[in-house]
């Protein structure tokens, strides 16, 4: 049944045609995809990335606290939240890919790591650190 179908999405996560999850609910909501997770700067920084699919819900992405997204490690739940750049503050148009950096405390994050990205309430499961 319906259900039983449900459960069972819910347990697989959702890929995008880049082979990396998605979550429909994020893009319908903010109008972005992310599209990768790098450490750069000598493991220093944390430079997620993501594309625009609609620049009308896309616009705010990012501005406040409430639409900046938290990175989650999810082995042991160490939080990188801390964003140093990034959040753009230029005109957002669709098709095109931005990035925000993140400090990565503690040497939080690795590459292999899978993470979890949290906007508010909604959740982006693992997602891979490359």
């Amino acid at each position: 049944g319906y259900n039983l179908w449900r459960l069972d999405q819910a347990s697989k996560p959702v890929l995008g045609p880049s082979g990396l999850p998605i979550n429909p609910e994020i893009e319908e909501k903010f109008g972005v995809r992310f599209t990768g997770l790098h450490i750069v700067a000598r493991d220093g920084l944390v430079d997620l990335r993501y594309r625009v699919i609609d620049a009308g819900k896309a616009k705010n992405f990012g501005h406040y606290t409430e639409t900046s997204p938290l990175i989650i490690v999810e082995d042991n739940q160490k939080l990188v939240e801390v964003t140093i750049m990034g959040l753009h503050n230029h005109r957002v148009e669709s098709g095109r890919t931005y990035y925000i950096l993140y400090r990565n405390t503690d040497n939080a994050l690795h590459s292999g790591d899978l993470v979890t990205i949290q906007l508010g309430e909604l959740r982006l499961e693992h997602f891979p650190v490359q």
